[in-house]
């Protein structure tokens, strides 16, 4: 006989309580609602003045018709199936780029072999050529040592916030809106969000004052101010952040990390 529920030793109510937050967080209403007037345009097409609905909350540019970057897909493939790179067709179908640039992969990973376990930070060479591609660009020094390689951005935005998430009373400055990347991986890590505000207005340009006023605020209430978001380009705004790239202001970049490190 099955035991009663509450007995049991995993249940819904059982589970990690914020991973039971972060599912709220990721169901959304806008999303929610999305969803159901596509149902409803699916059964009584004339409901709405539109007969589609376009999701634009995955950042997949694909799937509004984004053609994906051709030499990218090429390099991929022949770096999975190094036996194409000995065939006497492969020229006709692969540019001549993507050939080359496949070959200098190959040869920095250890048994010219792709989709094996490599080093925890990436394959070491493929972080030398990494280093020094930075330094070329940057013209500053760049350690292969300092640089982590991984599938996308979640990895990497996980580590950090496992990093510097201590409980409740750490916080996060990010922007509103934003990704659901940085306030879901909050949520999971049990951080506080401090949310700094973009002026639309303005172009959703950040506001140094509202992020001096956010910071003050989230401190007079207890709260730790861990870290900083910012996403450049914005996402989903797409503005431009002059703080970042724009060297004439990056006083205003130390201006904003003296005061989270200042007591």
């Amino acid at each position: 006989t099955m035991s009663p529920a509450s007995a049991r030793a995993l249940t819904v109510d059982s589970l990690n309580p914020k991973v039971l937050a972060l599912a709220d967080h990721l169901r959304g209403a806008v999303a929610g609602r999305a969803q159901r007037m596509q149902k409803e345009l699916e059964t009584n097409p004339g409901l709405y003045p539109f007969d589609e609905i376009i999701y634009c909350n995955l950042s997949n540019p694909h799937y509004l018709g984004q053609q994906p970057i051709k030499f990218f897909r090429e390099v991929l493939a022949l770096c999975d199936y190094p036996h194409l790179l000995n065939c006497s067709v492969t020229s006709s179908i692969f540019s001549s780029d993507a050939i080359t640039r496949a070959r200098e992969i190959l040869d920095l990973i250890p048994g010219r072999a792709m989709g094996g376990y490599s080093h925890c930070q990436g394959t070491e060479g493929l972080r030398n050529a990494i280093a020094v591609g930075i330094a070329t660009r940057d013209a500053f020094p760049c350690n292969a040592e300092d640089i982590f390689l991984t599938d996308g951005a979640a990895a990497p935005v996980h580590m950090v916030m496992h990093l510097l998430i201590r409980d409740e009373k750490d916080g996060i400055l990010c922007p509103i809106p934003s990704h659901f990347l940085y306030t879901s991986s909050m949520a999971l890590c049990g951080a506080t969000l401090v949310p700094y505000y973009l002026d639309e207005s303005g172009g959703w340009a950040v506001s140094i004052s509202d992020l001096k006023k956010q910071l003050d605020g989230a401190r007079s209430e207890g709260i730790t101010v861990r870290g900083l978001v910012v996403v450049n380009p914005g996402n989903p705004t797409g503005q431009v952040c002059l703080l970042i790239i724009d060297l004439c202001n990056s006083y205003i970049l130390v201006q904003v990390l003296m005061w989270l490190n200042c007591t």
